[in-house]
């Protein structure tokens, strides 16, 4: 070494304090990390895998079906109300809405008290299978009264279906020669629904000809009640 030139002045003694001082500051770092000097990042958080159903949607095993929901009361209805009723619900109907889709129906058929009960999950409403023939309509409303005064079914609730809701039952293609689903009683192929025409006449669901069609409080048709 020369005379005088110390060795921190050198160029081995300045590698060698660097080093020192890296060691030094690495050292402090992992000592204020470890004391939880430092932030930590949040992993991101996973989607939840069973997150709810959206509302209007019932969950029917693994199967989401959106809910439709359907007038239930009585009301006056010309042609034109009736054709733009079952336009607005998409229901099908052969004369007055031929390109409505219908419902998406998820039936399910129970016995309850001794009585075949038809649900419908979409909708929420439930269905005599079959029904009562050939009455007229004042005997149609007091078949009614008799159904809910024996608790047909377990319920007293029991009414004549409105016409969107006979409507909701109309298949666009025929099964089996009739608009209806084959859950239904075979035989019960027209019936009275509680809506009006202005001149009192009632809409009767016709499932052969998958279409809704005024007639006289005289005429006679089944009586398929609905709840």
């Amino acid at each position: 070494m020369a005379e005088g030139k110390s060795f921190w002045s050198s160029l081995p003694g300045i590698l060698t304090a660097l080093a020192g001082l890296v060691t030094a500051i690495g050292g402090l770092l992992l000592a204020f990390d470890q004391a939880g000097l430092f932030g930590k990042t949040e992993p991101a958080t996973a989607p939840v895998a069973n997150a709810a159903p959206p509302p209007l949607l019932e969950r029917i095993g693994v199967t989401e079906v959106e809910r439709v929901t359907l007038r239930g009361v009585p009301t006056t209805l010309n042609d034109e109300r009736l054709t733009a009723a079952l336009a607005t619900r998409g229901l099908f109907d052969a004369a007055r809405n031929p390109a409505g889709a219908g419902v998406d129906n998820r039936f399910e058929t129970v016995l309850r008290e001794e009585a075949l009960v038809v649900r419908d999950a979409t909708t929420g409403l439930s269905w005599q299978r079959d029904g009562t023939e050939g009455l007229d309509l004042a005997a149609a409303e007091a078949q009614i009264a008799a159904l809910n005064a024996q608790a047909h079914g377990g319920y007293r609730d029991w009414r004549l279906p409105t016409a969107e809701e006979a409507a909701s039952l109309m298949e666009k293609a025929p099964l089996d020669g009739r608009h209806i689903d084959p859950v239904f009683g075979i035989g019960v192929n027209f019936i009275w629904t509680a809506d009006r025409t202005p001149d009192g006449r009632a809409y009767v669901a016709y499932w052969f000809d998958g279409r809704l069609s005024p007639e006289r409080p005289t005429f006679h048709a089944w009586v398929r009640a609905v709840r």
